[in-house]
């Protein structure tokens, strides 16, 4: 019965070692097989580069630190903990954007604190003082703070959306279609709801 266990044993062994997943370490006499090279401890396959700690990293990837690498088209934040789509300021969501700011609709990271921040206290027509970065509400009191009054139709926008027609708001570049609904620029508005492209040659 020794025996068999043994012989079991041996067996898982020497799959373990034979698989993938036993590629990108050295054989006992800490050489790399064909076609890899030394990165470190590892070996390397190829198409992957050897990082400054020696970590492979893979074809297209950023590497981050730590073991942690970006795939193509994306790039390293939160001191390397995650990975945001590449390009200056592009984001995924709040947590891809540096502190003071947000991810907006085009994917951007964008200020939370407008300039208009840096303005004085308002003062009210019923006498009331409206904190700096505010405005006047026609009922009494104060719009948010970074956000302003639409005072067509009595909607509420922060920084970055414009006034839709009827209620709500829509980001700045986008093409309003009323009640906060919106298309892409290069696109139009169609009567029951959605968007299509614009035909070619048509003024925006």
């Amino acid at each position: 019965m020794l025996c068999v266990l043994r012989f079991l044993l041996f067996s898982l062994l020497l799959t373990v070692l034979s698989g993938p997943a036993s590629a990108q370490f050295p054989d006992r006499y800490g050489q790399c097989r064909a076609g890899q090279f030394k990165c470190g401890s590892s070996c390397c396959s190829g198409g992957q580069r050897c990082s400054f700690d020696g970590r492979c990293i893979p074809l297209g990837g950023t590497y981050c630190g730590g073991g942690r690498t970006c795939g193509p088209f994306e790039r390293c934040v939160a001191g390397g903990t995650r990975c945001a789509p590449a390009g200056l300021n592009k984001c995924r969501s709040r947590l891809d954007c540096p502190g003071g700011s947000f991810c907006n609709a085009r994917g951007e990271c964008e200020k939370n604190t407008p300039d208009i921040l840096t303005l004085p206290p308002r003062t009210c027509d019923d006498g009331r003082t409206c904190a700096s970065g505010t405005s006047c509400l026609p009922g009494g009191g104060c719009s948010r703070p970074g956000w302003y009054f639409c005072e067509k139709t009595g909607s509420q926008c922060r920084q970055g959306f414009k006034c839709s027609r009827n209620q709500g708001c829509v980001p700045v570049k986008a093409v309003d279609c009323g009640y906060g609904k919106w298309c892409k620029p290069g696109e139009q508005c169609l009567p029951e709801g959605g968007c299509e492209k614009l035909p070619e040659g048509s003024d925006p």
